[in-house]
């Protein structure tokens, strides 16, 4: 296949791929920033429900602490109120016993009392003495005092027993709202537990996201790295691209030249074959003929002028191969008659500065010459676009 026509295809190639490709990063970018966007929404509405269950979570350890200080107050209460009891308890039973000695007392005064009563009756019956008023009227007293006493006995008594009933009373009310504060204290704790165990779960989701937003921001920066790149080396494909059309336009004018200067060669190499062939046949005529042979057209025909060869001229001329003919052994170079050169200069031919034939010039033209092929190192064949050198 033609280069010229290998390197558009190539170029063409390397945009579609780079073209493939970027689409493809644009892609990719684009996907990702939809998933950061989510993500970052997604972030959002857990850090609100985060703060919401912080809140929750605060206001129910105040609350708690609410509960936990009434419970302490109504434990203390209650501990106030059955030390109390205990108290009223033991004055209740104080008052108990000292209402029973009195009662003892009477009892014993009572009896007493029948006997002197019973020892004045018959001493009265006996004797016929009165008995004296003084001891009747400390004995009315005695027992006005202790009727009295007796009946405050009572009443503190029974002002203990409605003290010991109210306390029992209030102690049953500060059991039951106990119990109660114990059971909300039991379903704030349950509801506590779950609240930590919400908030462990969003703490290692949101670690979750934290986590993958890190690794897509890395892809993300990894494509742009890549993206940019990409950029750089289109801009330098670019920039290839606008050498390599300049250097396929650079060639096509040359091949353009080259086309035609080897038509000119060509037409000349025709001209002088046929020039060859008149002379070869007038040649073989005149030897097969007796010497009158000749005729005005023979004779009008002129020679070329035989040109001595010569190594002289300029030295350090650089050219190149443009045609070649291995048949004939001859080359076509980009030395002319513009260019100093003339038949019998010798030339090196370089490949890769190394030289690898010596041609010598036959005929020049104005920008072209055409060489004889004189010596070639073996295994070597002068190609199209080797150096040549005039010594």
């Amino acid at each position: 296949m033609d280069k010229t026509k290998l390197i558009p295809v190539i170029f063409l190639i390397l945009v579609l791929l780079l073209g493939g490709a970027a689409i493809m990063l644009y892609t990719e970018k684009g996907k990702l920033t939809e998933d950061n966007k989510k993500l970052t929404k997604d972030k959002g509405d857990l850090t609100a429900e985060r703060d919401s269950l912080r809140d929750a979570n605060n206001k129910l350890e105040r609350d708690k602490q609410d509960y936990e200080e009434r419970i302490q107050s109504i434990s203390s209460k209650l501990s106030g109120i059955e030390k109390e009891r205990d108290e009223w308890k033991k004055k209740f039973e104080d008052i108990s016993s000292e209402r029973d000695t009195l009662v003892e007392k009477l009892k014993e005064k009572a009896k007493t009392e029948t006997a002197a009563q019973q020892q004045s009756s018959a001493v009265t019956s006996s004797a016929q003495e009165p008995v004296s008023e003084e001891y009747w009227a400390d004995f009315v007293k005695v027992k006005a005092a202790l009727e009295v006493k007796v009946e405050d006995l009572n009443k503190q008594l029974n002002e203990a027993k409605l003290k010991l009933s109210d306390l029992d009373k209030s102690n049953k009310e500060l059991t039951i709202k106990l119990d109660e504060v114990n059971k909300e204290k039991e379903r704030l704790e349950s509801e506590m537990e779950i609240k930590e165990r919400t908030m462990r779960i969003v703490s290692r989701d949101l670690v979750s996201e934290r986590e993958a937003r890190k690794i897509a921001m890395e892809e993300l920066g990894k494509l742009r790295g890549e993206n940019n790149s990409l950029k750089r080396e289109l801009v330098i494909l670019n920039k290839e691209k606008v050498q390599l059309q300049g250097n396929i336009m650079d060639v096509a004018e040359k091949k353009d030249m080259l086309e035609h200067k080897i038509s000119s060669v060509e037409n000349v190499m025709k001209e002088k074959s046929l020039e060859l062939d008149e002379l070869e046949k007038e040649l073989n005529t005149t030897i097969r003929g007796d010497g009158k042979v000749m005729s005005r057209e023979t004779a009008s025909v002129e020679l070329p002028p035989i040109v001595v060869k010569s190594n002289s001229g300029p030295k350090g001329l650089k050219g190149e191969v443009l045609a070649v003919n291995p048949e004939e052994r001859f080359v076509v170079v980009s030395l002319g008659e513009t260019s100093g050169i003339g038949p019998g200069n010798e030339l090196k031919v370089l490949r890769k500065n190394k030289e690898i034939a010596r041609i010598q010039i036959i005929e020049t033209r104005k920008d072209i010459s055409a060489a004889d092929i004189k010596e070639i190192n073996p295994g070597v064949e002068i190609q199209e676009g080797d150096i040549v050198i005039s010594k």
